[in-house]
C-alpha cells in the first residue's frame, strides 16, 4: 500500500481522545433554572435534559432516564426503554424490557408531548454502533484514569477456555473426539464458533455436506460430556427436510457416530484401554457393545415442526435415523413468549390490590411456558445421567430455545456450572459463541429493526435459573443479586457483552478491546451466595409444576430496589479478614508496636503509664467484659454505642480534649508522664489506620461503635477474598468503670507468633441504603436473606476473635506461671525475648518508673555480639526444630543466635561480655568455652609468670560495688527494629575486691 493512500476510518481515529471521538453535551435543556442534576454521571454521561413533573424532578442523559419523586426514584438506562406511549393527555406511560412499567405525570399536555419527543430521540435505533453508550463510558474511563475495581476488559481466550473445558469433561482426543477447525474462518457458518468438537471419524467433508442439511448451516456440535458415563450432550438446527422428504446420508451418519463413540468412551469403563483406535475398531464390535440410542430432543411440537416442511424445515424421518429416538417438547415460538411477557408487564403496571392478580398471572401463561421449559431441561438431565443416552438438541434454528434447553440441562448435570466462573463459561459458550441473536431479540440492532424480533429468550433463561436457586439455595455460588444485575445489563448498554448477534461480528468491530465485561463487574464477592455449599457430582432435580413456580417480582417488579432519600451518608466501619486475604489499606504506611516482657503484672502501672492507642490491654479482671455482641437491638443501651479513648489526665478541659482528636494509630500524646523512645525486639507492625474522633459534650473523647446487629455490610463493598469479614472487637465503655477499657489491637502480627496470624484490617465502607452504585449508576440490589447470612458472618467472627484474643492471653499466663515457677534462680533468662515467642502484642513496658532513671553511657569497651532478629528465625539454629507454644526461643549470650531450651541448656559467665554471673549460651559455645582457655584467662597467667607467681593459683578480682549501667541499643536488620544488649560497664576497684572468680591450672 502506497503511503498517499487515505487511511481507514479505523486507522484515522486511533490517535484521537476521548473527548474528541464521544463529545460531551456542555449544555442541555432545562425547564427550570434553579433545578439541578439529582445524580453524580458515569464517566462519558452528559445530561441532555432536565425538568419537572407534577410531583417529582426528571433527568435525562445519554445512558439512563431519572425520575426523583418526593418518597421514591427511578433509574431506567436508556436501553431497557421498549415502548413509550402518552395516556390521558397528562401522562407519559414508559415500558420496560424487563417488565417494569413507569408513569410520570406533566402540568401540560405540551410539557408531556415535549418529553415524549426527548425520550423517543434518544431511545431510536443508533446509526452507528458507536453510538452505543458502552463505548463512550470505557473511552472516558480510560481517559480519565478512574480505576475501578469491578471493572475491566474481556482478557480470557476462548481456544484457552475451550481447551480448559476439552480437559475438564476428559474428553478423549486421541481416537475418540476430535476438534475440527473447519469454521476457523466462520465460512462455514457464521453463528458458529472458530472450534467444534465432532466424532474422531467424521471428516472435514462430511461436516462441509451436513452444514448444507441443515437449517442456518448450524451442524450437530457437542457441548458437553458426562464424565462418568460417556453421554453427551450436541446441539443444532432443524434438518431440511421440505415436503419432499429430503434425506442427508452424511448427517444420519453423523448422529450415528454420536452413539458409537460415547459406547467407544464409556467414562471410568471404556474400550479407551485397549491399544486400537476408535477409527480401527470395527463396526461389529461396537454394535455388540451396549450402543444407546441417540435421544433427539425437539423443542418445538410436532405439529410446528411437520409444519415447518413447508418453508424447507422439518424433523428428522425415524426411518432414515434407526439410530436415534425423537422427542417433542412443545414449547412455544418468541412470538408466544413475547406475548406472554407484553402480558406480564402489562399485569406489573395495574394496580397492586386486585382480588384477581393470581388469575391475571396465570393468563399470561409466563409461567407455565417456565415449567414447559424446566421440563424439557429434566428430560435431557435424566437422559444423560440416568440413561446414558446422548442427547441432541434442536429447535428451528437452534440459537433460541436450543441454548435454554442446553444451558439448563448443563446447570442441573454439572456442579461447575453453579460457581460464578462456570456459569461465565456455560453463558460465553452456549449464548454467545453459539450466536443467540442478541442484537435482535434486545433490540440493540444499528440502523432499522424489526420489532417482531424481540424476545426475551435470555431473560426467560435467566427466570428459570432464579427457580432453580429459589429450589436450591445451597446448591450455587451466585446470589439472586447477581441473576438481577445480569439481566439488566443484558439491556442497558453499559457493557460490550451482549452486544452484536455474533462472535464474528463481535470480533470484526472489536467489542471486547473497546468496551467493558459484564463478568468482571459481577465476578465480586458482593454477589456471591453465602449459602453456597459446594456438593461434588451433585445433580438437581428440580420440580417443573407451576405450583412450585414464582414470579420473579426483584426484576419485573423491581422490589429490590430501594426508594431513594436525600441522605448520602456513609458509615465506616473497620472490618477484619478473618481467613487472612489481601488488605485493600496501603501497605506502605505501617506502624510499629511495642512488646513487652512482663505482661502480667505490667497492669500494677497502669496508673503512671500512658498506652499509645495501639497497645493492648490485658486486664484480666476487665479483658472483653465490655464486648457486646447481643443480637437484640432493644436490649442495648444508648449509652453503649460509643468508645471511650482512655483519659491521660482526669482534669482534661474540653480544649485539650478537642485538641486531642486527632489522633491516629500512630501518634503518642506529648502530655504522657513518660514519653517512651526506646521500643523492644519484638516490635509488630500494623495497618495505619485512621480512627476519627468526635467530642461528645466537650468532656470526653469518644467514637461511634457499630454494634453486630446493626452492621449491614452492603453487597457492593469490596474484600480480599470471597465474601468474608469481621468486626472489631471494640470495647465499650462502663459508667462507672475508673479505667478506661480500650480496644485490644486485633491487626498487630508479631513474625515469631505462637498463635495464629492475626486477621488483616480492611477499611469497609457501610454504603446507606439510598445509595447509587458507582459503577453502574443503578440502585443496589438488597437481598434480605443474603444482607441476614452476612450478618450472622460478622457476628460469628466478632465472637470468635474474642475467644481467640481472650484464649491468647490464658497462654501468656500460663507460659508465665510455668516459667517463674521452673527458671532457674542462678541464671538471668531471656525474658525479653518471651514477648515474641508467644506473639504478644506490643505494650507499655518499657516506660516503667525505673526505664526513666536509665541513663545512656558512651562504650568504651568493645562492641557487643548482635543478636538475631526474633522475626527472622522460626526454626533453631542447633537441631532446626520449629517453634511453638512449648518451644520457646532463646538467645545465646555469646554468639546471639537463637535455640530451642534443649540446645540452650547451659549456663557459663561472659567476662568478654560484661556478663559475669552464669547466663544462656549454646552448646557449640558453652563447649568451646570450657574445653578451650579464654582469652582474659591467657592474658591473667602470663602476667602471673612475669610476677614469678607460678605455683600458685589465678585470680581475678570484680568490683561489685561500682557503677553499672544497662543500655539497650538498637540494630537494624532488614529494616526492622531488635534489641540487643549493650556492653555492661564495670568501674573496677582493686582496693575493694567483693566477688573472686579463681581458676585452676
Amino acid at each position: 500500500m502506497e503511503s498517499s493512500e487515505e487511511p481507514t476510518s479505523l486507522q484515522s481515529i486511533c490517535h484521537l481522545r476521548a473527548s474528541e471521538l464521544f463529545p460531551k453535551h456542555t449544555h442541555f435543556e432545562c425547564d427550570d433554572p434553579t433545578l439541578t442534576v439529582p445524580f453524580t454521571p458515569l464517566s462519558g454521561e452528559s445530561v441532555v435534559a432536565l425538568g419537572c413533573t407534577s410531583d417529582g424532578v426528571l433527568a435525562l442523559s445519554n445512558y439512563r432516564l431519572y425520575l426523583q419523586l418526593s418518597q421514591a426514584c427511578y433509574n431506567i438506562p436508556l436501553g431497557l426503554i421498549e415502548q413509550l406511549e402518552v395516556k390521558e393527555i397528562f401522562y407519559l406511560h414508559i415500558g420496560c424490557k424487563d417488565a417494569r412499567s413507569l408513569s410520570c405525570a406533566f402540568s401540560t399536555n405540551e410539557h408531556c408531548l415535549e418529553w415524549f419527543k426527548r425520550l423517543h430521540k434518544v431511545t431510536y435505533p443508533r446509526k452507528s454502533i458507536e453510538d452505543i453508550f458502552a463505548f463512550a463510558y470505557y473511552a472516558w474511563s480510560v481517559e480519565e484514569g478512574r480505576d475501578y475495581p469491578r471493572l475491566g476488559k474481556d482478557n480470557g481466550s476462548y481456544t484457552a477456555t475451550f481447551n480448559s473445558e476439552v480437559e475438564r469433561l476428559k474428553f478423549n482426543l486421541h481416537g475418540t473426539w476430535r476438534v475440527s477447525q473447519i469454521n476457523a474462518d466462520y465460512r462455514m457458518c457464521p453463528s458458529y464458533p472458530p472450534q467444534l468438537l465432532v466424532p474422531a471419524c467424521i471428516l472435514d467433508e462430511t461436516l462441509e455436506t451436513v452444514a448444507k442439511f441443515r437449517s442456518s448451516r448450524r451442524i450437530p456440535a457437542v457441548v458437553w460430556r458426562h464424565i462418568n458415563n460417556g453421554a453427551v450432550i450436541a446441539r443444532s438446527s432443524q434438518p431440511e427436510v421440505g415436503w419432499l422428504g429430503w434425506r442427508s446420508t452424511q448427517d444420519e451418519d453423523l448422529l450415528k457416530a454420536l452413539s458409537d463413540a460415547c459406547s467407544y468412551d464409556r467414562g471410568e469403563s471404556t474400550m479407551i484401554d485397549s491399544p486400537t483406535s476408535y477409527s480401527d475398531v470395527s463396526e461389529e464390535s461396537i454394535t455388540s457393545s451396549t450402543t444407546k440410542k441417540v435421544l433427539i430432543v425437539d423443542a418445538r411440537s410436532y405439529t410446528t415442526a411437520v409444519a415447518n416442511r413447508a418453508r424447507g424445515g422439518g424433523c428428522e424421518c425415524p426411518e432414515y435415523y434407526p439410530s436415534c429416538d425423537i422427542q417433542f417438547m412443545n414449547l412455544p415460538n418468541i412470538h408466544s413468549i413475547r406475548k406472554s411477557f407484553h402480558a406480564v408487564r402489562q399485569l406489573c403496571a395495574s394496580d397492586a390490590d386486585q382480588p384477581n392478580w393470581l388469575s391475571l398471572l396465570e393468563g399470561t401463561r409466563w409461567l407455565q411456558h417456565m415449567s414447559g421449559l424446566l421440563r424439557a431441561a429434566v428430560t435431557v438431565a435424566s437422559a444423560i445421567e440416568r440413561d446414558g443416552r446422548p442427547v441432541l438438541v434442536h429447535c428451528s434454528d437452534g440459537w433460541d430455545r436450543t441454548p435454554q434447553i442446553v444451558a439448563l440441562a448443563q446447570l442441573l448435570l454439572d456442579p461447575y456450572y453453579r460457581t460464578m466462573e462456570g456459569f461465565q463459561v456455560l453463558c460465553e459458550r452456549e449464548w454467545l459463541d453459539f450466536g443467540h441473536k442478541f442484537a435482535d431479540r434486545c433490540g440493540q440492532t444499528v440502523g432499522c429493526e424489526d420489532p417482531n424480533e424481540r424476545c426475551p429468550v435470555f431473560l426467560q433463561w435467566l427466570d428459570c435459573v432464579h427457580q432453580l436457586i429459589l429450589q436450591f439455595s445451597c446448591s450455587f455460588q451466585m446470589s439472586p443479586a447477581y441473576l438481577v444485575k445480569l439481566a439488566q445489563h443484558t439491556y442497558s448498554q453499559l457493557f460490550g457483552t451482549f452486544l452484536c448477534n455474533t462472535r464474528q461480528e463481535r470480533l470484526q468491530l472489536r467489542i471486547r478491546e473497546r468496551t467493558f465485561s459484564v463478568w468482571r463487574f459481577l465476578n465480586s464477592n458482593s454477589f456471591v451466595n453465602h449459602l453456597y455449599s459446594p456438593q461434588k457430582d451433585q445433580v438437581l432435580w428440580p420440580s417443573c409444576n407451576v405450583r412450585d413456580l414464582v414470579l420473579w417480582s426483584e426484576v419485573y417488579l423491581g422490589s429490590t430496589e430501594s426508594s431513594l432519600g436525600n441522605s448520602n451518608d456513609k458509615q465506616r466501619v473497620t472490618m477484619i479478614d478473618i481467613e487472612g486475604g489481601d488488605s485493600e489499606e496501603p501497605q506502605g504506611q505501617m506502624t510499629k508496636t511495642r512488646s513487652y516482657g512482663d505482661l502480667i503484672h505490667v497492669q500494677d502501672h497502669v496508673a503512671y503509664l500512658h498506652r499509645r492507642l495501639s497497645d493492648p490491654s490485658i486486664s484480666i479482671e476487665k479483658k472483653f467484659d465490655s464486648l457486646n455482641i447481643d443480637n437484640e437491638v432493644e436490649k442495648i443501651e444508648e449509652n453503649t454505642n460509643e468508645i471511650r479513648i482512655p483519659e491521660v489526665n482526669g482534669d482534661d478541659t474540653p480544649e485539650k480534649a478537642a485538641e486531642k482528636n486527632r489522633y491516629t494509630t500512630n501518634e503518642v500524646s506529648s502530655d504522657s508522664p513518660a514519653n517512651p523512645s526506646v521500643d523492644s525486639s519484638t516490635d509488630t507492625i500494623i495497618p495505619n489506620i485512621d480512627l476519627t474522633v468526635d467530642v461528645v459534650n466537650g468532656e470526653k473523647d469518644m467514637l461511634q461503635t457499630i454494634q453486630p446487629q446493626d452492621v449491614v455490610v452492603s453487597p457492593w463493598t469490596e474484600t480480599g477474598v470471597a465474601g468474608r469479614g469481621g468486626c472489631t472487637c471494640n470495647r465499650v465503655h462502663h459508667e462507672g468503670s475508673d479505667v478506661s477499657d480500650t480496644s485490644v489491637p486485633l491487626m498487630s502480627r508479631t513474625p515469631s507468633s505462637i498463635c495464629p496470624a492475626s486477621p488483616i484490617h480492611q477499611d469497609i465502607i457501610l454504603d446507606n441504603p439510598d445509595r447509587l452504585d458507582d459503577v453502574d449508576g443503578l440502585p443496589i440490589i438488597h437481598i434480605d436473606v443474603q444482607l441476614r447470612v452476612q450478618q450472622i458472618i460478622v457476628e460469628h467472627k466478632l465472637k470468635e476473635e474474642a475467644l481467640r484474643k481472650e484464649l491468647h492471653t490464658t497462654r501468656l499466663a500460663l507460659i508465665k506461671r510455668v516459667c517463674n515457677h521452673n527458671a532457674d534462680t542462678d541464671r538471668i533468662d531471656d525474658i525479653g525475648s518471651l514477648p515474641d515467642s508467644v506473639g504478644s502484642a506490643g505494650d507499655h513496658g518499657e516506660s516503667l518508673p525505673s526505664d526513666m532513671s536509665w541513663e545512656a553511657v558512651e562504650d568504651l569497651g568493645p562492641a557487643p555480639t548482635l543478636w538475631v532478629p526474633d522475626h527472622a528465625v522460626n526454626r533453631c539454629m542447633g537441631c532446626d526444630t520449629e517453634f511453638w507454644l512449648g518451644r520457646r526461643k532463646h538467645h545465646c549470650r555469646c554468639c546471639g543466635k537463637i535455640f530451642c531450651a534443649d540446645c540452650s541448656e547451659n549456663s557459663t559467665p561472659l567476662p568478654s561480655e560484661q556478663l559475669y554471673n552464669p547466663v544462656r549460651v549454646c552448646s557449640d559455645c558453652f563447649s568451646r568455652l570450657h574445653h578451650h582457655t579464654s582469652p582474659c584467662q591467657c592474658n591473667s597467667r602470663q602476667q602471673n609468670r612475669s610476677n614469678g607467681n607460678e605455683s600458685e593459683t589465678d585470680a581475678q578480682q570484680l568490683n561489685s560495688d561500682g557503677a553499672q549501667t544497662c543500655q539497650r541499643s538498637r540494630v537494624s536488620s532488614m529494616g526492622k527494629e531488635t534489641c540487643n544488649d549493650s556492653t555492661l560497664h564495670v568501674n573496677q576497684q582493686k582496693s575493694q575486691p567483693s566477688v573472686t572468680a579463681s581458676t585452676v591450672n
